[in-house]
């Protein structure tokens, strides 16, 4: 009897750990996508209108970042929170399933059109909810692939789709950012135009591939 009570005893311990790090890991993905838990300055629930537009614009492309890793560059955005139309908080990427980059080439024409590149993936924030995670283009294997028109598609940690439309016969290396979009299945889509990025940062973005 004594040794069922043992093996019941060392059941129970290994019961009760098991639920309270299924648990803990539960309360931690549940705080971790908590618009409470966001910086102060990224939270523009007390806003509505123009302002709050105004507002997630410039936050969105003041948190612009160019990042560099061996053949690839990645793109990200600045995160926020904001009240949807229920009066209920949400992160930007709860409301918003898509981020697109739109660039134009420099110095380029082909029959009076300039060379256009989309870069488009998931919107995913990042793990202090403070940016919007880089949508990664890689660059080495798009340039190694002949100039044309079309869409490549990339699935590494996360999917991102490159279109090109435009191409002249070899690949442009120097593309200015025309248009940020957030993409809204349920309403429109949130738009920044260049003239706005080159507003909000004091100058245009650049990228060179």
């Amino acid at each position: 009897m004594q040794k069922y009570v043992g093996v019941f005893g060392l059941f129970f311990v290994c019961f009760v750990a098991g639920y309270a790090l299924v648990y803990n890991n539960t309360e931690i993905q549940s705080i971790s996508r908590d618009p409470a838990a966001v910086r102060s300055n990224f939270d523009f629930s007390h806003l509505s209108g123009e302002n709050l537009q105004e507002a997630v614009k410039q936050r969105l492309v003041s948190g612009f970042e160019l990042k560099k890793a061996p053949g690839a560059s990645g793109l990200s955005l600045g995160h926020f929170v904001f009240v949807d139309q229920y009066g209920q908080k949400k992160l930007a990427c709860q409301e918003f399933a898509k981020v697109s980059f739109v660039f134009e080439a420099e110095g380029v024409s082909v029959s009076g059109d300039k060379p256009s590149m989309e870069v488009e993936g998931s919107c995913e924030f990042s793990s202090d909810m403070a940016k919007i995670n880089p949508l990664w283009v890689p660059v080495a294997k798009i340039l190694g692939e002949n100039p044309a028109d079309g869409e490549f598609q990339f699935n590494g940690d996360s999917a991102v789709t490159v279109r090109f439309a435009n191409l002249p016969d070899h690949w442009p290396k120097t593309w200015l950012l025309k248009t940020v979009r957030m993409k809204n299945i349920n309403s429109a889509d949130l738009i920044i135009e260049s003239n706005e990025v080159a507003r909000y940062l004091g100058h245009p973005v650049v990228v060179n591939f």
